[in-house]
């Protein structure tokens, strides 16, 4: 929340072309801070806080027309360099418990499926770990490990497990601590690419907690690589959720 006093510090460290933020406040808020340098895509029903994907100017981006149904907070966006970004929040549903956090992830993917092709990202706060699914409140086919599943029958891995060389579940580097608390630690955001990108990766990172929990909670996650435009020359994009 309040990203206006926290963008500085986003944009100076990593210098990205492509961001996801969640938790974002509309961009009217901070439209006047940001002075032209990205264009912004943002979903919400609450002026707080809601869903935001930013691209660089030079990355021209509109969304992509995605029936997500009662998915809350799912972004479908296209660059102009044929990169494709479906941005998540997954959230909690008192209402429907089968759409319960990862719930929402795999649900707005099952809408997308046809479109899933390695030129696609999916990236966001899951607000989910493997360990968590042998939870009985889980339905079948509503789990991370279906997630992970699903994609990877598209050639499409998390950026972490691959290029870390870990599982899923045993992750030794965190993304999220449960009150700022440094005891209280999980992975449960993430960014997946096609393994055609991620060859191409040049590198990839996480915040330090004693540096970001000053602002969030959650801890940035950065992935640097080359993407080879079609009918266009290789560039070299970076990534921030």
């Amino acid at each position: 929340m309040a990203f206006r006093k926290k963008y500085k510090n986003i944009v100076d460290y990593f210098e990205p072309d492509i961001m996801a933020i969640q938790e974002c406040e509309e961009p009217e808020r901070f439209q006047n801070i940001i002075d032209g340098q990205y264009e912004i895509l943002w979903i919400g029903d609450n002026k707080n806080k809601g869903l935001s994907v930013f691209s660089n100017k030079s990355l021209q981006i509109k969304p992509l027309p995605i029936k997500h149904g009662n998915v809350r907070y799912m972004l479908p966006v296209e660059m102009n360099n044929g990169l494709k970004i479906i941005a998540f929040w997954a959230m909690d549903d008192k209402n429907d418990w089968i759409q319960r956090y990862i719930g929402q992830v795999w649900a707005g993917l099952s809408r997308y499926m046809e479109r899933l092709d390695n030129k696609t990202i999916i990236i966001g706060d899951f607000n989910w770990n493997v360990i968590w699914d042998h939870s009985n409140s889980i339905p079948l086919g509503g789990k991370l490990t279906d997630v992970i599943d699903l994609l990877r029958k598209h050639q499409i891995e998390s950026s972490y497990h691959y290029l870390r060389n870990e599982e899923f579940g045993e992750e030794t580097e965190k993304t999220f601590y449960l009150y700022r608390k440094m005891d209280k630690n999980y992975h449960t955001d993430y960014i997946f690419m096609s393994i055609d990108i991620l060859r191409h990766a040049k590198q990839f990172s996480i915040g330090e907690y004693g540096y970001w929990v000053n602002y969030s909670d959650h801890m940035p996650l950065f992935i640097e690589f080359y993407y080879e435009q079609p009918e266009k020359e290789t560039f070299l994009a970076n990534v921030v959720l």
